[in-house]
């Protein structure tokens, strides 16, 4: 009967330093390997940032919303409840999953889509509205891409970092709205 427990207790133990493994390597995806990637680590928005984000894009039923470094899925889900047509970019693996994961759970899935890999190459063409919260190292590429690709009358929010060369039509937290 002691062998029994014994051999119980070594297999909860090795289930155990599995899933703080497991943990540990979720923790580095999530907070350290965006650092080394083009663009910020992962930074969740506060709840009215996010609000005062689609104050100043005036969502609207129905647009296409592209998010650049996409995250948790925080802005995509804010945009797929207005309506929205919401498409995230995404390096991280992990907060793909995540994000489709909530998308599920929320009820969201059918307006939100998240795409893993590099927003660089994302094609801007169909967006309405476009959000980043990006370094201001990228936001002069930024601008020439938004330049190139969105069409009359689409919107950029930028968070945090302001665009080189273009004049905010609204600021409001520093959460800065752009018209092109």
């Amino acid at each position: 009967m002691t062998a029994v427990i014994l051999a119980i207790l070594s297999v909860i133990k090795a289930l155990l330093l599995v899933a703080a493994g497991l943990y540990v390597l979720w923790l580095f995806f999530i907070i350290a390997a965006p650092g080394y990637m083009e663009g910020p680590p992962f930074v969740g928005s506060k709840p009215e940032v996010l609000a005062a984000a689609a104050a100043l894009a005036e969502l609207k039923s129905g647009e296409t919303v592209v998010d650049l470094g996409s995250g948790d899925g925080r802005v995509l889900f804010a945009a797929a409840r207005v309506g929205c047509k919401a498409v995230g970019y995404e390096m991280n693996p992990f907060l793909v999953l995540r994000t489709i994961a909530a998308a599920w759970r929320l009820g969201l899935a059918e307006r939100v889509r998240v795409h893993w890999g590099d927003f660089w190459k994302a094609d801007l063409s169909a967006a309405d509205v476009v959000t980043i919260f990006g370094f201001s190292t990228i936001m002069e590429r930024l601008r020439r891409k938004c330049e190139a690709e969105l069409k009359p009358g689409a919107r950029v929010v930028s968070f945090r970092y302001r665009i080189p060369g273009w004049n905010p039509s609204s600021e409001r937290d520093r959460v800065f709205l752009y018209r092109r």
